[in-house]
């Protein structure tokens, strides 16, 4: 039998996958018992149930993947004073976000999830997506540190950075047919975080990430 985290990870990493392939109502909790090889009654010891593992496979993504916790929590500990401050920040949360979603070695299923999360609506997993992501955290530290945006611009530029992200996820298979490309490297995520990072820093009259200096943070 497989130990107590063992046995919870492998459920995670099953239905996981499974969860962002067919959804949450399309898949059902003994075809994750398969996946996973384990039983029943270790979903529902570990998990209550299959909405309790649908959003333990989000918060495993969101909260020991990408660290949303710790990566928000950047913009309240730390000095931004100056525009070239503010700037590199937002350069290194965007390499941040790239890299744990997409960075080699990552399943697919990670980002995937990630969106169709918003497709399904489940009532329970859209609140937890809003609590873990904190989306106004990031709104409210652009106004806050950038002079004269107004909360629709702000809103706009929120969705907009959130599309770009939400694209190299989903259409994976046309940006590497473009790029000529066999699968995303470090180097590839690496440029597109930096030119995504311009562009969402250049419409606020930013000036560009410090390229240097966001390296140095990651």
């Amino acid at each position: 039998m497989l130990p107590f985290k063992s046995t919870r990870q492998a459920i995670i990493d099953a239905a996981g996958a499974l969860f962002a392939r067919k959804g949450l109502d399309g898949t059902g909790i003994r075809e994750i018992v398969k996946e996973a090889g384990t039983s029943l009654s270790s979903v529902n010891y570990h998990f209550t149930n299959k909405e309790g593992l649908y959003l333990a496979c989000i918060r495993h993504i969101m909260e020991e993947k990408l660290d949303l916790p710790g990566l928000f929590g950047t913009l309240d500990t730390g000095e931004y004073t100056t525009p070239q401050q503010v700037s590199d920040v937002m350069g290194y949360m965007m390499h941040r976000c790239l890299l744990a979603l997409l960075g080699p070695g990552v399943p697919e299923w990670y980002g995937i999830l990630m969106v169709r999360s918003r497709m399904d609506l489940h009532p329970k997993s859209s609140r937890a997506l809003m609590r873990l992501e904190e989306p106004q955290k990031l709104r409210t530290f652009v106004r806050e540190h950038v002079p004269g945006v107004g909360d629709s611009f702000v809103q706009y530029w929120y969705v907009s950075v959130m599309a770009q992200i939400q694209y190299y996820i989903m259409e994976r298979e046309a940006v590497l047919m473009a790029f000529d490309l066999p699968g995303y490297d470090k180097p590839f995520l690496t440029a597109t975080a930096s030119y995504m990072a311009e562009s969402m820093t250049q419409v606020l009259g930013l000036p560009a990430p410090d390229h240097r200096e966001v390296a140095r943070r990651l």
